[in-house]
């Protein structure tokens, strides 16, 4: 393994005994602290940045509020950390991986401890551990995001629309945005039950997705 040892590691999973024991292997094999937490525990911790360079990303535990809550911990810490999805059913739609924006490495079920060390100590020396196909459509995915003109779906949103749908790129929670924008929580709900309705989103990840393919990356700055 490199000697790279300065990177502590968030795995982000339920605390059971299969993912303790994870930790552990994973701490003997690339001789690095690991630190599990459950985004619970994260959230309780919104005011200390918990969150290290490296965080592993327990694919089965994020359901669409998980996800959200993730986000607004991330925009809370400030942090730019480098993500790595681990327990990914080898079926999974590349699409589905690219809302991890700084997605550095993709382990499956079935990959064993020794290829997922292997991959880990390429990512420590900057390398990107993505299959093949994945490592295509990913390049494919942010040269089709650069150079995204902007529908005219969304030059006929609002001004605050366009303001919200922003926010929400950056992974605002509702709260967070009602703060910025000086609004109420309730004002930002009905904007964005109508931000939906005019793209055709049924929840904030479709909304995120639409917004990448619709709106031109200086837009979304």
């Amino acid at each position: 393994m490199s000697a790279t040892n300065t990177h502590n590691i968030t795995l982000l999973s339920d605390v059971s005994m299969q993912s303790k024991l994870f930790k552990d292997s994973l701490e003997r094999g690339i001789k690095m602290d690991v630190e599990l937490v459950s985004l619970d525990d994260l959230d309780e911790s919104a005011d200390e940045t918990r969150l290290s360079h490296y965080v592993l990303i327990d694919f089965n535990y994020f359901n669409e509020t998980n996800f959200e809550l993730y986000n607004q911990v991330k925009l809370a810490a400030n942090t730019n950390a480098k993500e790595i999805v681990i327990n990914c059913p080898k079926d999974v739609p590349s699409s589905q991986l690219f809302k991890w924006r700084n997605l550095v490495g993709v382990f499956y079920v079935e990959d064993d401890i020794t290829l997922l060390l292997k991959g880990m100590d390429k990512i420590m020396q900057d390398e990107m551990w993505l299959s093949r196909k994945v490592a295509q459509d990913y390049i494919e995915h942010f040269r089709c995001a650069n150079s995204v003109t902007t529908s005219q779906v969304y030059a006929n949103l609002t001004k605050r629309e366009k303001e919200i749908m922003r926010l929400l790129g950056h992974g605002a929670s509702n709260l967070q945005i009602a703060d910025d924008l000086f609004v109420s929580e309730n004002t930002v709900k009905t904007h964005l039950h109508n931000i939906f309705k005019k793209i055709n989103a049924k929840n904030r990840l479709q909304a995120l997705l639409w917004a990448n393919n619709n709106i031109a990356l200086e837009e979304r700055v």
